[in-house]
């Protein structure tokens, strides 16, 4: 598992259901790129094995981004 599905795995079931597949992909990805440039020693805890601490930031950290623009596209 890469860290960037590892890190999807951490959103939300309910906001990814919302995104439209098509844009899916796009955002999952997006959203990873954003998260290496903004929190580079997180996201490569995530390369290998990333604590229950470590998680649970990371967890905050991708469904905080995720409600920020999903509601700035009005899907919440």
């Amino acid at each position: 598992m890469t860290a960037n599905e590892k890190i999807i795995a951490l959103v939300k079931p309910e906001y990814l259901n919302k995104i439209p597949k098509m844009f899916r992909k796009h955002a999952t990805e997006n959203t990873c790129k954003l998260i290496a440039r903004e929190h580079p020693d997180l996201y490569n805890a995530f390369e290998e094995e990333a604590s229950a601490e470590e998680k649970e930031e990371m967890k905050k950290i991708v469904n905080g981004i995720f409600e920020e623009r999903m509601k700035k596209h009005k899907m919440l």
